[in-house]
């Protein structure tokens, strides 16, 4: 690690894991070309699938933008809609209604699996294929888009629009073939920011790249996310997982025998930290076939705090996640405030002008939307950096020593502990963006090897050998529980 400020473009790769990582089971068509074993290593998968993430791997970013405020400062001021012609993908959205009779249905055995879905709605964008175009397809995307809008509802983004059901039903029937489970095309699931989502250009990078390589992805919005009106007052937080946990058990169970891999940007990080954590505490750590999470703010205390103490932050980075979380709070407001007494019509649209900061936001509302006295409290509960040594499924942490939204304040030795974790820290890139000189996203393409290695190499239905590994907390249990 340099001692020097975290400036240039010549960016350097530090890779954190245990001294043995996880055996992955490999296909038997790969064993004879690989290695005389039946099994390869999490590091060895990486090193031999994806260079680019070994330790100091070199690679260089845009000169121009030759730090990590500039990095984020560019892709905000530009938006994705000067990315829609670079990266043309197609998106198919469709509503997930959550009711009282899938509740009760859910609910009826004694498992819990379900324990804190709420009633109501998120949405999924489903990646279709790519714009190849021609006018007259162009014309009638747009149009089909405006036919399907439901009344009410705001626009979508660029080159997305509404499914119906039949639709839907033909989308999932071409996602689906008779060949054995090792050559299916596998299942990506994409979980964005708080703020993010397709409209954002690191996800449209990496959902065409993963296009190219033959994935079916599709980006979760959590509720009140990315144009999602709630229709009941719940909106997203970092411990709602159920969400998340419903999807993939929908996939599963329409695609059985596909792999299915986790990508989450930022706090679409913590939100797939804390479900797999949660998996792997019910015996269910076979869900998943790889995760991979970019930039996830590890301490939420921590990352405050960095954001308080810098200039960037003070100046700029506070402002963008107050907007974001306020804004989700003003355009929801009516349903929120008729239903909650802490809410206020009033109140939230004064907050909208006033309020500085994020943490002010989640102190006076997001806390108690998850069932927390204080902002402090809510972020002990969803920091990833406490469920480090509960994960249970291969997992690739990327991150950056520039980040000036999170900090460096990342849990190395319990990834050194955990042989299921991969952690490549870069010495430059900002909050997941890692601009290359042809304005494309460094890492988008560096992670959809890293999928299709899996996908290539490991037998998804195997078993991954830990050695064992099973933490415990042997200590103050009646006081306090972590492991």
């Amino acid at each position: 690690m340099s001692l020097l400020p975290n400036w240039g473009f010549r960016n350097t790769v530090h890779a954190t894991h245990s001294q043995e990582t996880v055996k992955l089971p490999l296909k038997p068509t790969t064993t004879a070309n690989l290695t005389d074993d039946k099994n390869i290593t999490l590091e060895n998968l990486i090193k031999t699938t994806v260079p680019e993430l070994a330790n100091n791997a070199k690679h260089t970013l845009s000169p121009m933008l030759f730090s990590g405020v500039l990095q984020n400062m560019y892709v905000a001021q530009i938006g994705a809609s000067s990315y829609t012609k670079k990266f043309p993908v197609l998106f198919a959205r469709k509503l997930y209604v959550i009711n009282d009779e899938i509740l009760d249905k859910l609910n009826a055995d004694s498992s819990q699996r379900y324990s804190h879905l709420n009633a109501g709605q998120f949405s999924v964008d489903f990646a279709i294929g790519f714009y190849d175009g021609d006018k007259l397809s162009r014309e009638q995307f747009v149009k089909r888009a405006e036919e399907t809008l439901p009344d009410e509802y705001p626009k979508l983004h660029s080159n997305a629009r509404y499914f119906e059901e039949s639709e839907m039903d033909e989308l999932f029937a071409s996602w689906f073939t008779e060949k054995a489970p090792e050559n299916e095309e596998s299942l990506v699931v994409v979980v964005p920011g708080v703020g993010g989502g397709i409209n954002e250009p690191q996800v449209r990078s990496l959902v065409y790249h993963l296009l190219q390589k033959g994935k079916h992805v599709a980006v979760i919005n959590g509720r009140g996310c990315c144009r999602t009106p709630i229709t009941t007052p719940y909106l997203t937080s970092g411990l709602h997982t159920d969400d998340l946990r419903y999807l993939v058990d929908l996939l599963h169970l329409k695609f059985p025998g596909k792999p299915l891999h986790l990508i989450g940007f930022s706090f679409g990080g913590v939100i797939i930290t804390n479900y797999i954590a949660e998996e792997a505490t019910a015996g269910n750590q076979d869900t998943i076939t790889s995760v991979t999470s970019i930039c996830k703010p590890e301490d939420f205390g921590g990352a405050y705090h960095h954001l308080d103490e810098t200039l960037s932050g003070r100046a700029v980075f506070h402002k963008a996640i107050t907007f974001f979380l306020m804004n989700m709070m003003k355009n929801n407001r009516k349903v929120l405030c008729d239903h909650l007494d802490f809410c206020d019509e009033d109140e939230i649209l004064k907050d909208y002008k006033t309020f500085k900061t994020g943490r002010q936001v989640d102190d006076k509302y997001t806390c108690k939307f998850a069932g927390f006295p204080s902002a402090t409290s809510y972020y002990f509960a969803i920091s990833p950096i406490l469920k480090t040594l509960k994960i249970k499924t291969p997992m690739l942490i990327l991150n950056t020593l520039d980040d000036p939204l999170t900090g460096s304040n990342y849990p190395y030795f319990d990834v050194q502990t955990n042989p299921y974790l991969y952690m490549a820290t870069c010495d430059l890139g900002g909050h997941y963006c890692f601009i290359q000189r042809d304005g494309d996203f460094w890492f988008t393409k560096a992670v959809t090897k890293f999928v299709d290695g899996f996908d290539n190499l490991v037998d998804c239905n195997g078993k991954v050998d830990d050695n064992g590994y099973a933490p415990k907390q042997t200590g103050f249990r009646d006081r306090v529980v972590l492991y």
